[in-house]
Order: C-alpha cells, then sequence, then structure tokens
C-alpha cells in the first residue's frame, strides 16, 4: 500500500500555495502543468499497490475530487490537523494493524508534492516494497546526487548488499555549501527523498522502543476501549513537544537497521522546495529569462529572470537582473533569485 502524505503547507512557494481559509497547499495545486502534485503521485503509483491519502481533516473533500479526476481509488485517512510526519505514518500504522487487523502490510510513505521519473519511480518502489516484506526492515529510497545541495538532508550509505541496495549508517542535516561538495566528492552519501518503506508492525515495534511518547496515544485512539480520540491524541502529542519528524523521531535512531535502495540521477526527483526549483521545467532564452511554455511573459533588457505566471495577464519585465517574479491571483512575488 502507497500511503501519501499529504500534510504541509509549503509556504516556500508563497503566494501560490497558502494554507488559510479557502486557500490550499501545494501539493493540491497544479504547479507545473494541468495536474496537481498529488494526481500526479497517484498517477505514478504502480496499479498493484492500493492508495491511502493523509492529508489534514479539511482537505479531505480535495483529495477525493481530485483523485476521481485520476480515475485511481483511493482511501482517505486524514488528520484533525498537521502534527507532523511522526504522528501521521505511525497513527498510519496504528490504524493498519488494530482497525484494519492488517499488522504485516507494507505500507510505502510518499509526499504527495515531489516531481519525478514515473518509470524509475515504479521500479524502485517494487524494488523497496519487496525488501520490507521479506526482511522485516526499515527501508528508505536515497537519491544520487546531482549536485551539492545545501537545502536536503542526507543519509550516508554503507556496504551494498546487493545491486543498488545498500546499509544505512546515518542520517545528516542539511549541510553547508563546502560540506555538501565534500558529501559529493565521496560518494556514499544521498540526499533523503523522505520516502520510508516498512510492514506497520515493523515500524511500531521500532516506535514503541525509540519514540513511546508519540507512540502511546496514538495506539489508544485506535484501541475500540479507549475513549482516548485520534485529535486528543494529536493534542496530546503536540503538547508535549513532539509533533516532530519521523527522521528526528526514530530513523536517525534506527538507522543502523535501515536498508537505502539508491535511486539514479535519472530518476529526476525534485522536491519543488522553492521557485527556483522549477525553472528545469520552464524554457529559456538567450539571456537565461525563463517562463512556463505558453506562458503570458515579455523580456526588454532583462536577463536570468524567472517568471511563473499562473494567470491570463501578461508580465512585461524590463531591465531587470537576476529577479523572481510570480503572478498568481492571491498575489505577486518580487524578490532577488537565491
Amino acid at each position: 500500500m502507497v500511503c501519501i502524505m499529504a500534510g504541509g503547507g509549503g509556504t516556500r512557494l508563497f503566494p501560490l500555495s497558502q494554507t488559510g481559509e479557502g486557500k490550499l497547499p501545494k501539493q493540491f495545486l497544479a504547479i507545473i502543468d494541468h495536474e496537481t502534485l498529488l494526481q500526479k503521485t497517484i498517477s505514478r503509483t504502480p496499479e498493484s499497490f492500493a492508495i491511502t491519502v493523509i492529508p489534514e481533516e479539511r482537505f479531505s473533500d480535495t483529495v477525493l475530487e481530485q483523485a476521481e479526476q485520476t480515475g485511481r481509488a483511493v482511501s482517505v485517512l486524514s488528520e484533525p490537523f498537521g502534527c507532523n510526519t511522526a504522528a501521521a505514518m505511525l497513527y498510519a500504522c496504528a490504524y493498519e494493524q488494530s482497525i484494519l487487523g492488517n499488522p504485516d502490510t507494507v505500507l510505502c510513505f510518499v509526499p504527495a508534492d515531489h516531481e519525478m521519473d514515473c518509470d524509475i519511480y515504479r521500479e524502485l518502489l517494487h524494488t523497496a516494497s519487496d525488501l520490507a516484506h521479506r526482511l522485516d526492515r526499515v527501508i528508505t529510497i536515497g537519491i544520487a546526487p546531482a549536485g551539492p545541495e545545501t537545502n536536503y538532508g542526507y543519509i550516508r550509505a554503507g556496504d551494498a548488499l546487493q545491486d543498488e541496495v545498500l546499509a544505512v549508517e546515518r542520517f545528516v542535516e542539511k549541510p553547508d555549501a563546502a560540506t555538501a561538495e565534500s558529501y559529493l566528492r565521496d560518494g556514499s552519501y544521498y540526499w533523503n527523498a523522505g520516502i520510508f518503506v516498512a510492514k506497520a508492525s515493523v515500524l511500531l515495534e521500532q516506535a514503541r522502543q525509540f519514540c513511546p511518547g508519540i507512540l502511546a496515544p496514538l495506539l489508544r485512539a485506535v484501541d475500540a476501549d479507549d475513549p482516548m480520540t485520534q485529535e486528543g491524541a494529536y493534542r496530546l502529542i503536540k503538547e508535549s513537544r513532539l509533533n516532530i519528524s519521523i527522521d528526528y523521531a526514530l530513523m536517525e535512531k534506527i538507522a543502523g537497521s535501515m536498508l537505502l535502495v539508491a535511486a539514479p540521477e535519472a530518476l529526476q526527483w525534485n522536491d519543488l522546495g522553492n521557485w527556483e526549483a522549477l525553472q528545469r521545467y520552464m524554457v529559456s532564452d538567450e539571456h537565461g529569462n525563463s517562463v512556463f511554455h505558453g506562458s503570458a511573459a515579455s523580456f526588454d533588457g532583462s536577463d536570468h529572470v524567472e517568471v511563473c505566471n499562473y494567470t491570463a495577464i501578461p508580465v512585461f519585465i524590463r531591465n531587470m537582473h537576476d529577479v523572481m517574479v510570480v503572478v498568481t491571483d492571491q498575489g505577486i512575488l518580487i524578490r532577488p533569485k537565491t
């Protein structure tokens, strides 16, 4: 089963991505073309995998509407409010084990708002799922770095167990430029894509040992004899300041027992984490100015300007250099490129 993590605010793609009343975060928006990022994630899921989407409850109807347009059936396991990835993933595991009675189901947790090659992704997911099923271990998919990126966390890999399957040594934080360069030269470091694959029972067993403060209220919430609700569990986790990522809560602590499936550069993985990340999907002129194909924008005396125009309003750029311009119905952003 693929569990699509559809929480998060995508605030780095403001003003297009917003979370206020009547607004939608980036996973529910068509950022690159006519499909939303959630729809792309649903569509590239292998046909043999069932799909569960995990959004905040207020976006559940949006998930169902967008999923219907893809022609794929999905289930929705909503959260009362965002509580970070540890709570979301472990609640899904507890729900699968206790409510659905399927502790040995392999769950593939994937973000809803990334972009990548569909065919290679499907092969990687099959490989990771098979390993998780056979070995009772937590598997991650690591991305071969295309450059010395400072915006991603990394995973240091160890010995190879088989082709493109490696032991995990440790997770490392986002590096500075010099450290990122050293990681690239080393060749043992992979970008952390936030993709984790394991049986529900295996993740729960690890969580009992390494993050019991998060797991305990979630187990109560799926116990029919306990009055604790999911919302109550989430509030307890938040009040205890345990609304943290699965990386901090668990993966960094069990790294030595994990395996990494190495994704090639050809996967063309992109987390779409800022406006500059969209440039690879644009067309550029001889002066380095970039726009989406067919976008209403023109340049005069300008260079290295990136325009993301999500309206029909024509945009004219004159005598500007190294600038990011985002035009939406909800606002306009103009800033220096990073």
